[in-house]
């Protein structure tokens, strides 16, 4: 990936595209996009094993969604990183199948939002977020945990299956924050 990106990179140095002084932050940003593409499309199969192609990526959004803005334990690696996700995704969505009663599921979905409204935004050694950033990314997290609340009640009573799906989410989002809280996954 960091070979392709720096193929990238210097294209558009040589096309005046970017300036010099932009390079490394683009090379840098764009490696991250394609490793977050290709674990998308590596992990996007396997959820639909389990709930299907939909519901696979209702919680894969819905997490990407979320965790691009609230935090929480980030893996040393890619390989670490494509690893948490799978374990995450494969016992979120374990999860997610046993979850028949709306309930269960209204249940998990506003304790997990909860917990992301009092603990978001996470910062820890990945991150580097100034007291300044943290109080800027705050109201955009809890937009974006609204939205996310709001139409998961409309898919509870639309079709729970999918609702289902984007509560664990939240609630894999909820956990990684409470482990980086914790120290767990501070590094």
């Amino acid at each position: 990936m960091e070979t392709l990106a720096a193929r990238v990179t210097r294209f558009f140095l040589q096309k005046h595209y970017i300036e010099p002084d932009q390079a490394e932050w683009f090379q840098y940003g764009l490696t991250r996009r394609m490793i977050g593409f290709l674990t998308f499309l590596l992990l996007l199969p396997v959820g639909a094993i389990l709930v299907g192609w939909i519901g696979s990526f209702l919680y894969l959004y819905t997490f990407r969604f979320m965790r691009t803005r609230t935090g929480g334990y980030h893996a040393k690696t890619p390989h670490g990183c494509l690893l948490t996700s799978l374990g995450t995704m494969f016992a979120a969505l374990t999860l997610a199948k046993k979850l028949h009663s709306p309930f269960l599921v209204g249940t998990v979905l506003f304790a997990s939002a909860l917990c992301i409204f009092v603990l978001a935004p996470a910062n820890n050694a990945s991150l580097h977020l100034t007291s300044n950033e943290i109080t800027a990314i705050r109201p955009r997290a809890r937009l974006r945990l609204a939205c996310v609340v709001l139409i998961s009640c409309l898919l509870l009573y639309i079709r729970a299956p999918l609702a289902s799906c984007m509560a664990v989410a939240l609630l894999a989002v909820a956990v990684m924050l409470v482990l980086t809280n914790s120290r767990v996954g501070a590094q």
